[in-house]
Protein backbone atom coordinates (compact mmCIF):
# COMPACT_ATOMS: atom_id res chain seq x y z
CA UNK A 1 0.00 0.00 0.00
CA UNK A 2 1.31 3.74 -0.62
CA UNK A 3 1.16 6.00 1.97
CA UNK A 4 -0.83 8.54 -0.56
CA UNK A 5 -1.68 6.50 -4.12
CA UNK A 6 -0.25 8.07 -7.13
CA UNK A 7 -3.84 7.84 -8.61
CA UNK A 8 -5.10 10.05 -5.34
CA UNK A 9 -2.40 13.01 -5.87
CA UNK A 10 -3.34 13.20 -9.56
CA UNK A 11 -6.75 14.06 -9.20
CA UNK A 12 -5.95 16.40 -6.23
CA UNK A 13 -4.05 18.31 -8.26
CA UNK A 14 -6.07 18.01 -11.77
CA UNK A 15 -9.07 19.17 -9.72
CA UNK A 16 -7.47 21.67 -8.00
CA UNK A 17 -5.76 23.58 -11.07
CA UNK A 18 -9.49 22.87 -12.85
CA UNK A 19 -10.97 25.20 -10.30
CA UNK A 20 -8.38 27.97 -10.68
CA UNK A 21 -8.72 27.93 -14.40
CA UNK A 22 -12.50 27.86 -14.09
CA UNK A 23 -12.41 30.55 -11.65
CA UNK A 24 -9.53 32.87 -13.65
CA UNK A 25 -12.27 32.36 -16.48
CA UNK A 26 -14.71 33.82 -14.65
CA UNK A 27 -12.99 36.59 -13.67
CA UNK A 28 -11.30 37.77 -17.15
CA UNK A 29 -15.18 37.73 -18.34
CA UNK A 30 -16.66 39.70 -15.78
CA UNK A 31 -13.62 41.54 -14.85
CA UNK A 32 -15.59 41.73 -11.03
CA UNK A 33 -12.91 41.00 -7.81
CA UNK A 34 -15.58 38.86 -6.68
CA UNK A 35 -14.73 36.03 -8.18
CA UNK A 36 -11.43 36.06 -7.33
CA UNK A 37 -12.55 35.69 -3.93
CA UNK A 38 -14.98 33.03 -4.50
CA UNK A 39 -12.32 31.15 -6.45
CA UNK A 40 -10.14 31.57 -3.86
CA UNK A 41 -12.62 30.67 -1.41
CA UNK A 42 -13.50 27.43 -3.85
CA UNK A 43 -9.72 26.10 -3.59
CA UNK A 44 -9.64 26.08 -0.02
CA UNK A 45 -12.82 24.21 0.70
CA UNK A 46 -11.81 21.89 -1.51
CA UNK A 47 -8.28 21.13 -0.77
CA UNK A 48 -9.53 20.89 2.81
CA UNK A 49 -11.59 17.98 2.29
CA UNK A 50 -9.47 16.24 -1.35
CA UNK A 51 -6.68 16.41 1.54
CA UNK A 52 -8.26 15.08 4.55
CA UNK A 53 -7.63 11.34 3.41
CA UNK A 54 -3.58 12.09 2.14
CA UNK A 55 -3.21 13.64 5.36
CA UNK A 56 -4.30 10.93 7.53
CA UNK A 57 -2.87 8.35 5.28
CA UNK A 58 0.19 9.78 5.52
CA UNK A 59 0.00 9.89 9.33
CA UNK A 60 -0.79 6.73 10.11
CA UNK A 61 2.50 5.48 7.87
CA UNK A 62 4.61 7.39 9.49
CA UNK A 63 3.34 6.63 13.32
CA UNK A 64 5.07 4.39 15.67
CA UNK A 65 3.59 0.42 15.93
CA UNK A 66 2.41 0.17 19.37
CA UNK A 67 5.06 -2.66 21.01
CA UNK A 68 2.42 -4.61 22.47
CA UNK A 69 1.09 -5.08 18.69
CA UNK A 70 4.33 -5.96 16.90
CA UNK A 71 4.51 -8.25 19.85
CA UNK A 72 1.51 -9.94 19.14
CA UNK A 73 1.71 -9.99 15.14
CA UNK A 74 5.17 -11.84 16.17
CA UNK A 75 3.34 -14.07 18.47
CA UNK A 76 0.40 -15.18 16.10
CA UNK A 77 1.59 -14.03 12.06
CA UNK A 78 4.09 -16.61 10.78
CA UNK A 79 4.57 -14.46 7.53
CA UNK A 80 5.12 -11.52 9.53
CA UNK A 81 8.04 -13.43 12.25
CA UNK A 82 9.42 -14.57 8.38
CA UNK A 83 9.71 -11.63 6.98
CA UNK A 84 13.50 -9.48 7.19
CA UNK A 85 13.70 -6.23 9.04
CA UNK A 86 12.80 -3.98 5.80
CA UNK A 87 9.80 -6.62 5.27
CA UNK A 88 8.23 -5.98 8.39
CA UNK A 89 8.83 -2.42 8.34
CA UNK A 90 6.52 -2.41 5.50
CA UNK A 91 4.03 -4.95 6.37
CA UNK A 92 3.44 -2.99 9.88
CA UNK A 93 2.91 0.65 7.68
CA UNK A 94 0.55 -1.35 6.07
CA UNK A 95 -1.54 -2.73 9.28
CA UNK A 96 -1.27 0.62 9.98
CA UNK A 97 -2.85 1.99 6.55
CA UNK A 98 -4.83 -0.36 6.82
CA UNK A 99 -6.75 0.40 9.87
CA UNK A 100 -7.18 3.60 9.20
CA UNK A 101 -8.95 3.11 6.20
CA UNK A 102 -10.74 0.26 7.01
CA UNK A 103 -14.12 0.04 9.12
CA UNK A 104 -14.17 -2.58 11.49
CA UNK A 105 -17.47 -2.98 13.37
CA UNK A 106 -18.79 -5.42 15.46
CA UNK A 107 -22.25 -6.90 15.04
CA UNK A 108 -24.84 -4.96 17.32
CA UNK A 109 -22.38 -1.92 17.96
CA UNK A 110 -20.24 -4.65 19.98
CA UNK A 111 -16.74 -3.54 20.12
CA UNK A 112 -14.08 -4.71 18.58
CA UNK A 113 -10.80 -5.46 19.99
CA UNK A 114 -7.31 -4.48 18.66
CA UNK A 115 -5.96 -8.09 18.46
CA UNK A 116 -9.01 -9.09 16.44
CA UNK A 117 -8.72 -5.62 14.15
CA UNK A 118 -5.13 -6.20 14.44
CA UNK A 119 -5.27 -10.22 13.09
CA UNK A 120 -7.82 -8.71 9.86
CA UNK A 121 -5.43 -6.52 9.29
CA UNK A 122 -2.12 -8.56 9.41
CA UNK A 123 -4.13 -11.08 7.16
CA UNK A 124 -4.66 -8.08 4.42
CA UNK A 125 -1.08 -6.73 4.95
CA UNK A 126 0.77 -10.63 4.03
CA UNK A 127 -1.75 -10.49 0.87
CA UNK A 128 -0.82 -6.76 -0.49
CA UNK A 129 3.11 -7.58 0.41
CA UNK A 130 3.88 -8.42 -3.22
CA UNK A 131 1.41 -6.00 -4.43
CA UNK A 132 2.58 -2.12 -3.39
CA UNK A 133 0.35 -0.59 -5.71
CA UNK A 134 -2.65 -2.37 -4.71
CA UNK A 135 -5.44 -1.00 -2.26
CA UNK A 136 -7.52 -3.35 0.10
CA UNK A 137 -11.08 -4.00 -1.80
CA UNK A 138 -13.26 -3.46 1.32
CA UNK A 139 -15.03 -0.27 0.45
CA UNK A 140 -17.54 -1.73 2.69
CA UNK A 141 -15.68 -2.53 5.50
CA UNK A 142 -15.92 -5.58 8.15
CA UNK A 143 -18.03 -6.73 10.22
CA UNK A 144 -17.12 -8.95 13.07
CA UNK A 145 -19.75 -11.60 14.56
CA UNK A 146 -19.06 -13.07 17.67
CA UNK A 147 -18.12 -16.96 18.40
CA UNK A 148 -17.20 -19.43 15.68
CA UNK A 149 -19.47 -18.91 13.74
CA UNK A 150 -23.49 -17.73 11.94
CA UNK A 151 -25.79 -18.63 10.25
CA UNK A 152 -28.02 -17.88 7.01
CA UNK A 153 -29.83 -15.64 8.68
CA UNK A 154 -27.10 -13.59 10.35
CA UNK A 155 -27.59 -14.89 13.64
CA UNK A 156 -24.20 -15.58 15.85
CA UNK A 157 -23.49 -18.69 17.14
CA UNK A 158 -25.80 -20.59 15.11
CA UNK A 159 -25.10 -22.22 11.47
CA UNK A 160 -21.33 -22.83 10.75
CA UNK A 161 -20.49 -19.97 8.45
CA UNK A 162 -17.22 -18.89 9.48
CA UNK A 163 -17.28 -15.71 6.83
CA UNK A 164 -18.65 -14.51 3.88
CA UNK A 165 -17.85 -11.75 1.04
CA UNK A 166 -20.96 -10.45 -0.39
CA UNK A 167 -20.68 -8.90 -3.54
CA UNK A 168 -22.16 -5.67 -2.15
CA UNK A 169 -21.36 -5.20 1.59
CA UNK A 170 -18.76 -5.25 4.12
CA UNK A 171 -16.81 -8.54 4.32
CA UNK A 172 -18.28 -10.46 7.28
CA UNK A 173 -16.21 -12.61 9.38
CA UNK A 174 -16.83 -14.85 13.08
CA UNK A 175 -14.20 -13.63 15.35
CA UNK A 176 -13.45 -17.22 16.93
CA UNK A 177 -12.64 -18.52 14.02
CA UNK A 178 -10.49 -15.58 12.69
CA UNK A 179 -8.62 -16.31 15.95
CA UNK A 180 -8.49 -20.14 14.91
CA UNK A 181 -6.96 -19.51 11.27
CA UNK A 182 -3.97 -18.10 12.77
CA UNK A 183 -3.14 -20.35 15.61
CA UNK A 184 -1.75 -22.87 13.21
CA UNK A 185 0.07 -21.29 11.03
CA UNK A 186 0.68 -24.25 8.54
CA UNK A 187 -2.98 -26.18 8.54
CA UNK A 188 -3.85 -24.34 5.22
CA UNK A 189 -7.13 -23.22 7.35
CA UNK A 190 -7.48 -18.88 7.27
CA UNK A 191 -10.80 -17.32 7.38
CA UNK A 192 -9.47 -14.06 7.15
CA UNK A 193 -7.33 -14.61 4.13
CA UNK A 194 -10.08 -17.14 2.36
CA UNK A 195 -12.72 -14.14 2.28
CA UNK A 196 -10.44 -11.49 1.48
CA UNK A 197 -9.38 -13.81 -1.88
CA UNK A 198 -12.71 -13.65 -3.04
CA UNK A 199 -12.55 -9.85 -2.69
CA UNK A 200 -9.20 -9.64 -4.31
CA UNK A 201 -10.43 -12.15 -6.85
CA UNK A 202 -13.87 -9.85 -7.42
CA UNK A 203 -11.45 -6.77 -7.74
CA UNK A 204 -9.30 -8.33 -10.60
CA UNK A 205 -12.24 -9.31 -12.59
CA UNK A 206 -14.10 -6.11 -12.81
CA UNK A 207 -10.84 -4.53 -13.58
CA UNK A 208 -9.77 -6.69 -16.40
CA UNK A 209 -6.54 -8.42 -15.14
CA UNK A 210 -4.95 -10.07 -17.69
CA UNK A 211 -1.59 -12.35 -16.61
CA UNK A 212 1.02 -14.18 -18.11
CA UNK A 213 0.31 -17.76 -17.38
CA UNK A 214 2.65 -19.01 -19.83
CA UNK A 215 5.28 -17.79 -21.31
CA UNK A 216 4.42 -15.11 -24.23
CA UNK A 217 1.28 -14.55 -23.50
CA UNK A 218 -0.92 -12.56 -21.32
CA UNK A 219 -4.65 -13.64 -20.76
CA UNK A 220 -8.10 -12.43 -18.76
CA UNK A 221 -7.78 -13.89 -14.88
CA UNK A 222 -11.04 -15.62 -14.99
CA UNK A 223 -9.60 -17.81 -18.17
CA UNK A 224 -6.74 -18.68 -16.07
CA UNK A 225 -8.44 -19.19 -12.68
CA UNK A 226 -11.08 -20.91 -14.66
CA UNK A 227 -8.56 -23.23 -16.62
CA UNK A 228 -6.86 -24.06 -13.41
CA UNK A 229 -10.24 -25.19 -11.86
CA UNK A 230 -10.96 -27.04 -14.75
CA UNK A 231 -8.14 -29.68 -15.34
CA UNK A 232 -7.64 -29.60 -11.29
CA UNK A 233 -7.19 -33.49 -10.29
CA UNK A 234 -9.45 -32.54 -6.93
CA UNK A 235 -9.64 -36.85 -6.22
CA UNK A 236 -5.82 -36.22 -5.43
CA UNK A 237 -5.55 -32.52 -4.13
CA UNK A 238 -3.73 -31.37 -1.55
CA UNK A 239 -6.68 -28.88 -1.17
CA UNK A 240 -9.35 -28.96 1.14
CA UNK A 241 -12.67 -30.81 -0.41
CA UNK A 242 -14.17 -27.30 0.14
CA UNK A 243 -12.19 -26.10 -2.79
CA UNK A 244 -13.98 -28.22 -5.34
CA UNK A 245 -17.62 -26.17 -5.08
CA UNK A 246 -16.61 -23.49 -7.84
CA UNK A 247 -13.69 -21.20 -9.35
CA UNK A 248 -13.85 -18.94 -6.93
CA UNK A 249 -13.77 -21.23 -3.83
CA UNK A 250 -11.12 -22.43 -5.42
CA UNK A 251 -8.99 -20.00 -5.57
CA UNK A 252 -10.22 -18.98 -1.98
CA UNK A 253 -9.02 -22.15 -0.43
CA UNK A 254 -5.70 -22.48 -2.40
CA UNK A 255 -5.04 -18.78 -1.25
CA UNK A 256 -5.31 -20.17 2.21
CA UNK A 257 -2.70 -22.65 1.43
CA UNK A 258 -0.48 -20.59 -0.62
CA UNK A 259 -0.24 -18.00 2.13
CA UNK A 260 0.23 -20.68 5.39
CA UNK A 261 1.53 -24.00 3.72
CA UNK A 262 3.03 -22.98 0.14
CA UNK A 263 5.94 -25.82 -0.03
CA UNK A 264 3.02 -28.10 0.11
CA UNK A 265 0.68 -26.30 -2.28
CA UNK A 266 3.86 -25.69 -4.83
CA UNK A 267 5.02 -29.75 -4.18
CA UNK A 268 1.64 -30.94 -4.83
CA UNK A 269 0.37 -28.04 -7.46
CA UNK A 270 3.01 -26.40 -9.09
CA UNK A 271 0.81 -24.78 -12.25
CA UNK A 272 -1.83 -23.28 -9.27
CA UNK A 273 1.49 -22.17 -7.19
CA UNK A 274 2.86 -20.22 -10.19
CA UNK A 275 -0.56 -18.88 -11.10
CA UNK A 276 -0.87 -17.79 -7.64
CA UNK A 277 2.46 -16.11 -7.16
CA UNK A 278 1.98 -13.99 -10.10
CA UNK A 279 -1.99 -12.81 -9.20
CA UNK A 280 -0.05 -11.99 -5.74
CA UNK A 281 2.99 -10.88 -7.18
CA UNK A 282 5.27 -12.91 -4.29
CA UNK A 283 6.61 -16.35 -3.99
CA UNK A 284 5.11 -16.87 -0.29
CA UNK A 285 7.81 -19.81 0.03
CA UNK A 286 10.24 -16.92 0.52
CA UNK A 287 8.81 -15.76 3.31
CA UNK A 288 7.13 -19.14 5.22
CA UNK A 289 9.69 -21.46 4.16
CA UNK A 290 13.09 -19.22 3.67
CA UNK A 291 13.46 -20.10 0.16
CA UNK A 292 15.64 -17.87 -2.05
CA UNK A 293 14.97 -19.14 -4.95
Amino acid sequence: MRAVPPYSLFFTVFYALLIALVGGLIFLITGRSGALLLLLLALVLYLFAALRRPLRRRRAARAALPGEWREFLLARSAYFRGLDESGRSRFERDVRLFLAETRIAGTGGRPVSWRTRLLIAAAAAAMLHGRPDWEPPLHDGVTVYPGHAFDRNYQAGKGNIAGQAPPRGPLLIAEESLEQGFADARDGYNVGIHELAHFFDLEARKAGMRLKGSPGKRSPWPELIGREYGRHDFSASALPDYAAQNEAEFFAVASEMFFENPGRLQGAHPGLFALLVEFYGQDSRRVLDGKRT
